[in-house]
């Protein structure tokens, strides 16, 4: 993939500078670059079809999140990215990345703000201290730390979106992060926000966010990251805490493997039996994509996630509803995910995606609406970057 834009726009300025600094001695100075010199702008536009094999009634796809229409094309998304690198003279930066279709309408569910075809993924300010230059402040919306995958899912090895990412973390917070940079190998990020996924907070108490991250060597990497504090409505003295810890592996140029742990509770949950016990979750996850030629990239993802203590993470299915159980159960659920990515230009792309996924509970849905413990889907995706 190349460059983003910003980069590429800051290098070809600086080569221009270059060439007119003899121009610019003798017939007077080059004007300073402006603020506004480096702003880039970079994006993409997704499209897919998600066909479940087991023909659901609803027409749902049981334990998704971006891809939940089942046997139908798909607009996933349009992303816009505006942004501005922290400059050695000005020390600030910005991104804005507005997302348009499906993939917006998503994020606005769940952050509980409508269900509108337009949405602000992110927005951020980013200053770093002069005195400090190791270390760099951002305000605004980001999204989570946690998990191998990302919710712009052309920047994942799979195109469906993962257990561990739709079940056990959150997609974005509102506040305010620091980030200080020990060195090209250590860095570590604190936080202060709203709670998962939410705009306004919806109780007197904040949510505390977290990572460490390094690169040893060139070919690995490591993190560990999670949250603390409140996130149900006032009056509570309910606390959620998410731990997750990623490592990545390049053995060769061609084949990048990577694992993920997560592990939270919920304190004082309403929804446990007598209303006020600890529900808990723990997953983990693989991942392996090899290159087979400079075109063709096969990869392969297993995960297992175990959710005790009446399914809070899980909830309830439309197979669950249908038979009458509106609470959901505890259960443990798998999935093996086979996808062929071709890379047609150098900026077009599709993936064509097997998903298996079962349960100990029967959990998903047949035609007749009856439950069945495992799901088939067959998907593809296109998508063009700039």
């Amino acid at each position: 993939m190349r460059s983003p834009r910003w980069i590429r726009k800051v290098v070809v300025n600086s080569l221009i500078g270059i060439s007119t600094a003899g121009f610019g001695r003798a017939y007077g100075d080059t004007p300073a670059a402006k603020w506004y010199d480096t702003i880039g702008m970079s994006g993409y536009l997704q499209a897919s079809y998600v066909a479940n094999l087991n023909d659901p009634k609803s027409r749902v796809n049981a334990d998704r999140q971006f891809d939940t229409n089942s046997n139908s094309f798909i607009f996933n998304s349009f992303l816009l990215q505006i942004a501005k690198p922290v400059g050695d003279s000005d020390h600030y930066g910005f991104t804005v990345k507005l997302k348009a279709g499906n993939d917006a309408q998503v994020l606005n569910t769940v952050a509980g703000t409508g269900n509108a075809s337009f949405a602000f993924q992110e927005a951020y300010l980013t200053y770093a201290v002069p005195s400090l230059p190791k270390l760099q402040i951002s305000g605004g919306k980001f999204v989570t730390l946690e998990g191998v995958e990302v919710v712009d899912t052309i920047y994942n090895p799979n195109f469906s979106e993962g257990l561990l990412f739709t079940e056990a973390e959150c997609i974005a917070h509102t506040g305010a992060r620091a980030v200080y940079t020990f060195n090209d190998k250590v860095n570590a990020t604190f936080g202060v926000i709203n709670g998962w996924d939410i705009a306004s907070d919806n109780n007197d108490g904040k949510t505390v966010t977290w990572q460490v991250a390094t690169t040893p060597t060139k070919q690995t990497s490591w993190s560990f990251q999670g949250t603390y504090g409140k996130e149900l409505p006032d009056p509570t003295h309910s606390q959620r805490l998410s731990l997750d810890t990623v490592g990545g592996y390049n053995p060769t140029d061609k084949l990048s493997l990577n694992a993920q742990l997560n592990w939270g509770q919920q304190t004082n949950d309403p929804d446990t039996a007598g209303g006020a016990g600890t529900s808990h979750w723990s997953g983990a996850g693989i991942w392996a994509s090899y290159a087979a030629t400079s075109k063709f990239t096969e990869i392969a993802r297993f995960e297992v996630l175990n959710d005790q203590n009446n399914a809070f993470r899980f909830g309830s299915s439309p197979a669950l509803i249908n038979e009458g159980n509106l609470t959901g159960v505890n259960q443990t659920v798998k999935e093996f995910t086979l996808t062929h990515k071709t890379q047609l230009t150098s900026n077009m792309f599709t993936r064509l995606e097997f998903r298996h996924d079962w349960s100990n509970q029967a959990f998903f849905e047949k035609s007749d609406g009856s439950a069945v413990r495992n799901q088939n889907t067959i998907s593809a995706d296109w998508y063009v970057t700039f």
